[in-house]
């Protein structure tokens, strides 16, 4: 479910009759999942999903484009189905209900998902997504073609504009939790919006969810986001915390008292955080004798792959995981969302920087030990 360009992701119809006090019983403990892609000629695809145990992958048979698939979620969720074999995906929400998916092959834009009323209010916000980033194209393509046109004027013009509505996504998100405070689908686009800079702002946007929404187990890890994120601030005490490393003993952040540590979370599967390990490295042997530690935290899954990346990229520095993917428990008291992101912590314990990349780190690096 992971890939370096994003972050990881992880419900149809209403019955022509009013179902049995008995069929609204069974309903309401598991879900079902009647899926009719016309044209989708492969023999099987994948259901890929999340429990208290961690993300599976289910194989699903398909017989001329149909397939289904059922189970029980303690709470909607994001799940992704999707083949191996033939460009096919779709991720939504599922929760426990009747529900189906349907569509043809040639126009999977145009998937419908029915039967989930969480779901029915994630696609408005994937609407207003699309629309959006359907203008941003339009400008940027207006700037390219401007640009090969030698207009030098037009594509600055273009290229500000398209600039400026892609950093605007935000706000559309943003809007989505205000309209929708009663939503389950709101927490995921809360807990994907707030950060440091916008602390306050994330609070009071949760401050006006529902009751109904916010004591759901989502709701509850959401507030714990907002609370490490309050805890992680520059200037704060660094949060203790202990994980095992690649020979299986324990590593603390107790450990590394009296030394400037970088904590860098990273994985095998994280695209930019493989291309800054060779700067990571040098500047690493640059000022190790001086006092200088890197600590890794990965956030893989695979052992394997792992400790693959570890040797691959020569890397010298320890190296912890617990193995939980984006549930490392680390990066969630650390309320990390994305990779790469790390945290520079002076020998007292504090965080004095953090989000260090490049020449960045290299200049707060020369700042303190040149």
């Amino acid at each position: 479910m992971k890939n370096s360009l994003v972050i990881l992701i992880l419900a149809i119809g209403i019955y022509a009759c009013q179902p049995s006090s008995e069929k609204i019983e069974r309903e309401s403990d598991h879900f079902t999942i009647e899926g009719e892609i016309k044209g989708l000629d492969v023999s099987q695809i994948y259901f890929m999903h999340r429990d208290s145990t961690g993300d599976h992958k289910d194989t699903l048979l398909v017989d001329r484009g149909k397939f289904s698939v059922s189970g029980t979620v303690d709470e909607p969720q994001f799940v992704m189905i999707y083949s191996d074999e033939v460009r096919f995906q779709k991720v939504f929400y599922v929760e426990n209900k009747a529900m189906k998916l349907t569509g043809t092959f040639d126009s999977l834009a145009h998937v419908d998902v029915s039967g989930s009323p969480v779901q029915d209010d994630f696609e408005v916000l994937e609407e207003r997504i699309q629309t959006h980033r359907d203008s941003v194209m339009k400008y940027w393509n207006m700037a390219q073609e401007a640009g090969e046109a030698g207009d030098s004027l037009r594509y600055e013009e273009y290229q500000t504009i398209a600039d400026s509505m892609y950093r605007s996504e935000a706000a559309i998100r943003k809007q989505f939790v205000l309209e929708f405070s009663d939503s389950f689908a709101s927490l995921n686009e809360l807990l994907n919006y707030s950060n440091e800079e916008n602390l306050d702002e994330s609070r009071m946007l949760y401050a006006g969810l529902s009751e109904a929404v916010t004591t759901t187990k989502k709701g509850k890890e959401v507030a714990t986001h907002l609370d490490n994120l309050d805890m992680v601030k520059e200037g704060k005490m660094a949060l203790p915390f202990s994980q095992t490393d690649v020979e299986g003993s324990v590593v603390s952040l107790e450990d590394y008292e009296g030394k400037y540590v970088l904590l860098e979370f990273w994985a095998s599967w994280c695209g930019p955080c493989r291309a800054e390990n060779p700067n990571l490295r040098a500047e690493y042997l640059k000022y190790h004798d001086k006092g200088f530690n890197i600590l890794g935290i990965s956030l893989d899954e695979s052992r394997e792959k792992w400790l693959k990346a570890v040797e691959k990229d020569d890397l010298p520095w320890t190296q912890v995981s617990d193995l939980k993917g984006w549930q490392n428990e680390v990066a969630v008291l650390y309320g990390v969302r994305g990779v790469p992101a790390n945290f520079l912590v002076s020998p007292e314990g504090r965080i004095i920087d953090k989000g260090l990349r490049g020449e960045v780190l290299n200049a707060k690096l020369k700042e303190i030990f040149d």
